[in-house]
């Protein structure tokens, strides 16, 4: 009885086996399936990233060579600005100079009047 019991045991044992690998390879098939899935979804991120990336360097690379201009332009035009405020306090001087003139040939000619009239 024992050998007929496991000419019946092992054939079954083999066959549940056989449906538990089975049961295996399409949870492992599932399994791989979501995986690759996964995977899938990862890469196309990853792409959207570098290109993501890539654009944000070139706009910085925009930004630092617009930056760069201003600046020179700012110092450039702190350079203008200086150039003027000297010539507007050289223009200051030589206008407070001829007005100083102006009023010394007054005063001159004043003086030779009163001389004038103190020598007749």
């Amino acid at each position: 009885m024992g050998t007929d019991i496991c000419l019946i045991f092992v054939p079954v044992f083999f066959e549940f086996l056989s449906l538990k690998r089975m049961a295996r390879k399409e949870e492992i098939s599932l399994i791989v399936s979501s995986l690759q899935s996964k995977v899938e979804k990862l890469v196309l991120q990853h792409r959207k990233a570098v290109e993501e990336i890539k654009q944000l360097k070139q706009d910085n690379d925009f930004l630092k060579k617009q930056l760069t201009e201003k600046k020179t332009k700012i110092v450039d035009l702190e350079q203008r600005n200086k150039a003027l405020k000297l010539a507007r306090s050289l223009g200051d001087k030589n206008q407070r100079n001829t007005d100083l003139k102006l009023k010394i040939n007054e005063l001159v000619k004043e003086i030779d009047k009163c001389i004038a009239l103190v020598n007749n």
